[in-house]
């Protein structure tokens, strides 16, 4: 391992475009310092354990037409304050013990507002496609003989001796880098499927339902909620939350419609927001924009939101 120090914002934005790929620093803490570890690299796996000050990052459009990657990240946030990440359209929190996957072919930004401790994979995506389409999607990986063993793997990949001169016995070395890459892009897999599957089974689906349905009452306000948001806060995968939504006789879509079009019902009829204007009302329940808002409203109200308030019954506010 190859031990590398930060003592400012601009040594660590440099460390991190060298360690990974090009990405920018979006903020860092005044006392700024933080420390990398970094693995031989072989042509399949490459290993970095982090540990640093808060933080921002995040790698653009633009950084990723500026320069091309191909790599899979596989995150694993092993210690430090819980942060923030956004990739292909999902906002997700990150807790200790949580991994995400990172597809560094497309946009990514993560936010952490305290010291954080990290192990980060990289991986080639011709070895570890299959794992592309759960990118951006928060696991949990530190618990259970699965977690126990993925960590194993990285400490024996850690210890890996440095790259040596082409030759007959780079090939041996060559080996197990490919083997130690591919044992881990298996585990990775399955610790993703066991972490939905437990949440299935101990939840249920009366209770999953239950839960996604408390989750869009507290957040049907943000016009960003989205059936893939309810979906990552339950940890399960969407086709399973479009089941268990199902069964109550709706979607996920629906579902969030619906309770935006009860609120902004009550709004409209209630006497502390005479004075509101349409569009306000639309954009306080969720919707984005006053067209959206009125043709949903008329098709399950059947009429606009301004004839629903003028129809209303008249209440004298106390």
């Amino acid at each position: 391992m190859i031990d590398y120090t930060a003592n400012s914002a601009d040594a660590w934005e440099a460390l991190c475009v060298e360690q990974f790929q090009l990405c920018s620093l979006d903020w860092a803490a005044p006392t700024f310092d933080a420390g990398l570890r970094a693995s031989a690299s072989s042509a399949h796996l490459s290993l970095r354990l982090l540990t640093s000050g808060p933080f921002g990052v995040s790698r653009s459009a633009r950084d990723i037409r500026r320069h091309d990657s191909d790599d899979l990240m596989v995150v694993l946030h092993d210690a430090g304050a819980r942060g923030r990440l956004e990739h292909k359209g999902r906002q997700s929190e990150l807790r200790p013990g949580d991994a995400v996957i990172i597809d560094t072919t497309r946009p990514y930004a993560f936010d952490f507002p305290q010291p954080i401790q990290q192990v980060v994979l990289k991986v080639p995506h011709g070895l570890a496609g299959r794992l592309a389409p759960e990118a951006g999607r928060v696991f949990h990986a530190s618990d259970g003989p699965l977690g126990r063993v993925l960590r194993t793997i990285v400490r024996e990949f850690a210890e890996l001796e440095e790259p040596i001169p082409f030759g007959s016995d780079q090939t041996k070395h060559s080996l197990e880098g490919t083997s130690l890459a591919v044992a881990a892009v298996d585990l990775v897999s399955a610790i993703y499927a066991s972490d939905s599957s437990r949440n299935s089974e101990l939840l249920g689906h009366a209770a999953l339902l239950k839960s996604g349905q408390d989750f869009v009452r507290t957040r049907f306000r943000d016009p960003a909620l989205t059936p893939s948001l309810i979906a990552e806060h339950l940890r399960i995968s969407p086709r399973l939350l479009a089941q268990v939504f199902s069964q109550a006789g709706t979607t996920p879509a629906s579902y969030i419609r619906d309770v935006r079009l009860e609120e902004a019902a009550r709004l409209l009829c209630s006497p502390y927001h005479r004075e509101v204007p349409i569009f306000d009302v639309g954009l306080r329940v969720g919707f984005a924009d006053a067209t959206t808002f009125t043709r949903a409203f008329k098709r399950v109200h059947g009429v606009v939101p301004s004839e629903f308030r003028a129809d209303a019954p008249a209440v004298t506010a106390a």
